[in-house]
């Protein structure tokens, strides 16, 4: 795919996005091409536009064209094979379009635009449920910075070529990686990026919605010898690089144990029903530090048996949402110090 260089003031309007992927779908229909005065017509736009359009299909999409004729050919091996799905393969895809509408938070035309193609081989009402999950993923906030990105990122991935990306956590940074992987997580509704950092010389994981600006670079790369995302991410409760293991341990109240049997949360848990209805878990991850916020749902129907860290942590939790409505008490002083003691001058600090 080209470089997306195009200025993405074009793309400030979803619906525009929206448009340019109608008119692809209008070259894959006819294979042998179309002049600007018929996809006009097809679109109901201005010739004018549709030339406009082009172009922003070949920067903007990296749609590879030739011109014979007067017509726009798509060179054919830009388009994926055709698939044929059994009913319950097109089952399975109508089930994950549903996480994808309940994951996403930016409108996503990519995804919206499969559905409807595989909507369109479906039976009723499997169809119309699957048309329905791509117009909600249409219908979602435009951002088209965001769409330019995750664009550069998967043709990064798909090319294996280089990306410098700007990245903001605690500061704004600049650097040079190498796509590996794409992995949704639950926690946070975000997508993150694992990728080789070529100044830690390691893989690390990036939040594609912490990046303000990407760049596909024309450098290629391999990738790192014996990376494989499914061991990498294996450990990890969310999201997280591997670390050193941890071993957690957690013991459920009577009152949610078929609920916590019911689910596998984690590939490396063991579960133990007790004798008196409690249930625990076991599992070794990566970080106590994802598992936290997972644990503090549960509320008064779990208990951190270990490590001490995540138990300590909890703990303070609690005592702050104690605090928060009313319940705790306040800090001791300490013996021997009058009220108003605690408060210290300028030259005590």
């Amino acid at each position: 795919m080209h470089n997306l260089s195009y200025s993405m003031v074009e793309f400030e309007k979803g619906d525009r996005i929206v448009r340019l992927l109608g008119e692809l779908r209008q070259f894959q229909a006819v294979p042998h091409g179309l002049s600007t005065r018929q996809l006009a017509e097809r679109m109901g736009i201005s010739q004018r536009q549709a030339q406009r359009d082009l172009k922003a299909l070949e920067q903007y999409l990296g749609v590879p064209f030739t011109t014979e004729d007067g017509r726009w050919i798509v060179d054919r091996k830009f388009w994926l094979a055709p698939l044929r799905f059994s009913l319950a393969e097109a089952m399975g895809l109508l089930l994950s379009s549903r996480l994808m509408l309940r994951h996403a938070e930016h409108a996503d035309e990519f995804t919206a635009s499969a559905y409807e193609k595989l909507a369109a081989i479906l039976p009723e009402p499997i169809r119309d449920s699957l048309a329905e999950a791509a117009k909600g993923l249409a219908r979602k906030p435009a951002d088209a910075r965001y769409t330019k990105i995750l664009t550069e990122l998967i043709t990064g991935w798909a090319e294996r070529r280089k990306v410098r990306i700007t990245y903001t956590k605690e500061r704004t940074f600049e650097r040079t990686v190498w796509p590996l992987f794409l992995e949704p997580s639950p926690l946070g509704h975000g997508i993150y990026l694992l990728a080789w950092d070529q100044k830690l010389e390691a893989v690390r994981s990036y939040r594609v919605e912490r990046m303000s600006d990407t760049r596909l670079l024309p450098e290629p790369f391999d990738p790192p010898k014996g990376f494989d995302a499914g061991k990498h991410l294996g450990q990890a409760w969310g999201i997280w690089s591997p670390g050193e293991p941890v071993e957690v341990d957690l013991l459920y109240a009577p009152a949610v144990a078929k609920r916590v049997k019911e689910t596998t949360w984690h590939p490396s848990q063991q579960l133990q029903q007790l004798p008196d209805g409690r249930v625990r878990m076991t599992l070794t991850v990566s970080s106590w530090l994802e598992l936290r916020h997972w644990v503090l749902g549960w509320g008064e129907t779990v208990e951190v048996v270990r490590p001490a860290e995540l138990r300590n942590s909890v703990r303070a939790a609690v005592a702050s949402l104690a605090r928060t409505y009313g319940l705790g008490q306040p800090p001791a002083r300490r013996p021997g110090r009058k009220q108003g003691s605690d408060v210290r001058t300028p030259q005590s600090r």
